[in-house]
């Protein structure tokens, strides 16, 4: 317990970073980093990495709710897409110039916000916050909004939910494998994996961690890609898209005129009233949203699937001068190579191994 027993605390105050007593009426009172950063504004200066962290830091610990026994932290980096993408989708329901509008919007503030948390917050729950919100609103407006317009089959309804539970599974998977490796990596008991000393550790201060045979570390699924978990991640790659694809294509044809393409499958014809009706924009919304995701998805399992073919690992793709990439990075040096079929079958046929942790400069 810190500073005795937080029994005595008031539903209003909790212990801070310096562990003292505190109130949260008093959040914005005592903060030296925001007294600098508002006193360099004014003076026309830079604020200074340092004042940022510190300020994001402070933030961090001063926003918080009241409980009994204390005053619960809520992280604002983790609260904003809960807020954000709600209201997007509500705005973006309402014409087609708000949609655009929007979108762009939240493509712009996404790149600005992830190089802002990346050097201020290399832990933050952001991304993968926005992952999870993304997964159940997208997943809410199909069931409570598409649904009830009577166009979407049972076997239909059935499909997509083993398309999104195959893809929470091996996400589920995924993280766990990299939890277990980092937990495995901190017991100085693990002094050998199949009596051979391991090589090629990486560091990652996000996970504060050598991870062996690192490809790179996943902020939207909020743990590091390997050999341990790298098969794992291309088929969750593989479930999104084929869950967002289908639900958009399930949305599009529900609430619009559809027309058969090939006697088969069913495609959206006119969509010129979809503004009219809140429920037929909102629905509208979230499959413009899910097809764009969906592309973007597509690109990065497009990538993963050639940077493996070649034995390149993605964070020594990034290193690459711009001549190499048009080169496909087949002039460089690639030591992680073993030929096509043998770089495949290090990826398909990796069970979840417990490596040992070396001293290995990075």
């Amino acid at each position: 317990m810190k500073n005795g027993d937080t029994d005595d605390l008031c539903c209003c105050e909790y212990y801070d970073l310096s562990n003292e007593r505190n109130h949260i009426l008093a959040c914005l009172c005592n903060c030296v980093d925001l007294d600098e950063a508002v006193d360099n504004l004014v003076k026309g200066k830079k604020v200074s990495d340092q004042n940022k962290t510190g300020l994001t830091n402070t933030m961090r610990d001063r926003l918080r709710v009241p409980w009994i026994g204390g005053a619960i932290q809520v992280s604002f980096d983790s609260l904003l897409p809960v807020i954000i993408l709600p209201l997007v989708f509500l705005v973006s329901s309402l014409s087609l110039w708000w949609t655009a509008f929007s979108f762009t919007t939240i493509g712009v503030f996404i790149l600005l916000i992830s190089n802002f948390f990346v050097r201020t917050i290399p832990k933050t729950k952001f991304f993968f916050v926005w992952t999870v919100t993304s997964i159940v609103l997208l997943y809410f407006i199909f069931e409570f909004v598409v649904i009830p317009f009577l166009e979407i089959l049972v076997e239909e309804n059935i499909a997509l939910s083993v398309l999104i539970f195959g893809f929470i599974m091996c996400l589920y998977l995924m993280k766990l494998r990299a939890n277990q490796l980092i937990a495995a990596l901190d017991d100085e008991s693990q002094l050998s994996f199949n009596g051979k000393s391991i090589e090629g550790f990486y560091a990652c201060k996000i996970c504060d961690c050598k991870i062996p045979d690192k490809d790179h570390h996943c902020v939207w699924f909020d743990c590091c890609i390997s050999r341990h978990n790298h098969c794992l991640f291309l088929l969750s790659l593989f479930f999104a898209i084929a869950a967002l694809l289908y639900s958009s294509n399930l949305t599009l044809t529900s609430v619009y005129h559809p027309y058969e393409f090939f006697k088969t499958i069913l495609l959206p014809d006119d969509c010129s009233d979809v503004y009219f009706q809140f429920e037929l924009g909102l629905s509208f919304v979230s499959a413009v949203y899910s097809i764009l995701i969906a592309i973007l998805l597509w690109l990065i399992l497009m990538q993963q699937m050639f940077l493996i073919s070649v034995g390149i690992p993605l964070k020594d793709w990034v290193k690459l001068p711009l001549s190499s990439k048009l080169c496909l990075g087949l002039n460089r040096l690639r030591p992680h190579n073993r030929g096509l079929i043998r770089n495949w079958l290090r990826i398909v046929c990796e069970i979840t191994p417990k490596y040992t942790p070396i001293n290995r400069d990075v």
